[in-house]
Formats: structure tokens, sequence, C-alpha cells
């Protein structure tokens, strides 16, 4: 009983993290798009095939209710089977969603965690990963940071000149490098969701059309009308898994106007702060996976306000 109080506290608590709420929030996204796709083209082909069905006992073809119950019973049983497996890959999708999105505000994290330990007087150093940092933020911070460990030095914190190329962004900066390292990687597994649902299509269908060998043999206009009908039923299938591939492209870019903004709300409020407005912080208003982090800024900013000012 204690245990199981222990975990339930632990449960809620986690669901109170806004950060990890966000990250939860993006893995369901993530898996939201494949399991739509997925059940989008089982759908379409099962309703296909039911349809066929129909048609071929209204016509009274040979073996056409045997090959009904038949086809029915192999449905279930294939629920069944794959279970095991949908679920294990609806979980990697999940778990893909939530890592990508902490990877992507993981620069926030870093500059938070960093003016965390300057003002407990613990020892580190910035080292933001330049690979997958937003470089704006990324590389002004290494500035930032720079100069106001050049005023501690001196005692004082004066007006800082700002190099030309960074007073001259007034809006959002497209982080091109950044953008498309993460769309790369959510094109691959895109690309790979897409032939695991092609594969999980062309399994179902071949298993029915073994039925259909086996329950219609002797009826040829039967078994050629339903390979017919799977021909014209992979237009549908190539529709839905481009949906499939435009939907995460959209997803990708989703992901990116979680950290852009705000990347350049830190980067304006850091170059404002060094250009003598002191009284200036970061405000972020709708995104509370970062306000943690924001804090952190924040107070780093009132440290320094009071200490070198």
């Amino acid at each position: 009983m204690k245990s199981f109080t222990h975990y339930k506290e632990r449960v809620l608590k986690h669901l109170d993290d806004e950060e990890q709420m966000f990250k939860i929030g993006m893995g369901l996204k993530f898996l939201g798009v494949s399991v739509i796709c997925t059940v989008s083209v089982l759908l379409f082909t099962y309703l296909l095939i039911r349809i066929d069905l129909i048609f071929f006992v209204a016509h009274g073809f040979p073996g056409a209710l045997d090959f009904k119950e038949a086809f029915i019973e192999f449905i279930y049983s294939s629920l069944y089977d794959e279970v095991i497996w949908i679920a294990l890959s609806g979980f990697f999708v999940f778990a893909l969603g939530y890592y990508l999105s902490g990877i992507m505000i993981r620069p926030f994290k870093v500059i938070g965690q960093y003016c965390d330990d300057k003002i407990s007087d613990k020892k580190n150093y910035y080292t933001p990963d330049f690979f997958s940092d937003l470089k704006l933020l990324t590389s002004f911070s290494v500035f930032f940071f720079t100069k106001v460990d050049e005023g501690a030095i001196k005692g004082k914190l004066g007006q800082v000149e700002i190099p030309t190329h960074f007073t001259r962004i007034h809006k959002p900066n497209f982080e091109r490098n950044f953008f498309f390292n993460y769309l790369f990687i959510i094109a691959i597994f895109a690309l790979m969701s897409s032939l695991g649902i092609i594969a999980l299509n062309l399994e179902f269908r071949d298993q029915v059309s073994d039925l259909a060998r086996r329950f219609l043999a002797d009826n040829k206009q039967a078994t050629y009308f339903l390979d017919e009908q799977f021909v014209i039923a992979d237009i549908a299938v190539y529709f839905f898994v481009s949906l499939h591939l435009f939907l995460y492209f959209l997803l990708g870019v989703h992901m990116y106007s979680k950290v852009a903004t705000p990347a350049f709300a830190v980067f304006a409020t850091m170059r404002s702060f060094l250009k003598g407005n002191h009284h200036n912080r970061v405000h972020l208003i709708g995104y509370y996976y970062l306000r943690g982090d924001c804090r952190k800024i924040n107070k780093y900013l009132d440290h320094v306000q009071k200490n070198l000012t």
C-alpha cells in the first residue's frame, strides 16, 4: 500500500511538471499522426473488402459465404496476433516525439542551469552544443556570459558595445541548420513509419488474397475482381502515406515554432541588458514548458544587476 501511494505521488508530481507535460504532449502528437494514418489505410482497405463481400454474396458466387466467415475470423485473429507489435511500435513513436522535444529545448536548459550554478557559486563552464543548439541564442549567450565575467573581474558591468551582426536582428531568426537537422531526423522516421504502414497493409492484403484463393478458387471472376480492387486501392494507400509524410513535416514546423520565438526573446533580453537596460527580464506568454528555465535566467539577471551595476 505504501509503495502504491509513493508511486501515485511520483506520477502526480510528474504530471504537474510543465516541461514533462510538454514532452508528453509532443510524444502524443507524434503517436497521433501515425495512428490516424495507419487506421485510415487499414479501415479503407477493410471497407473496400467488405463491399466486395457484399457484392460476391449478392451475386451468389460459389464459396462467397465461406469466404465472408473466414474473412471476419481472420480480422479478429490478426488483431490479437499483431497487438504486441503495434503496442511496441506505438511506444517507439511516442518515445521519439518525447526525446526530440527534450533535445529541442535543451539550449534553454543549458543556459538556465549555468545561470543557476553561477548564482550558487558552483564551478561550471558554459559549453553549449553548437551542432544541435540554436545558433543565434548559443553564439550570443557565449558573448553575454563572457562580458558578464569580464565585468565581474572589473567589479562593474558597464554598457557593452554589441557586434553589428547582432544589432541588426529585430525578429525571430530562421535557424536553417537547426531546423533541417531535426526535420531530417523526423523525415527519416516518417519514411520508416510509412514503410511500416505499407508493409502492414500488404500483409493484410496477402492474407485476404490467400483466403480468396482458398474459398473462391473456382470463381475466376471473383478473384479477378478482388485483385483489381487492390490495384485501385493502391491509389488511396499512397495518398494516405503522402498525407502521413506531410503531417510529419507540419509537425516538424510546429516543433520548431515552439523554440524559435522563445530563443529570440532570451536573445533580445540579453542584448538589451548589455546595452544598459538592466531592468529588462525574459517574459514569455504561452511557453509554459520554458517557465522554469526563464526564472533561472531572470534570477541571474537580478543577481548581476544587484552586484555589478
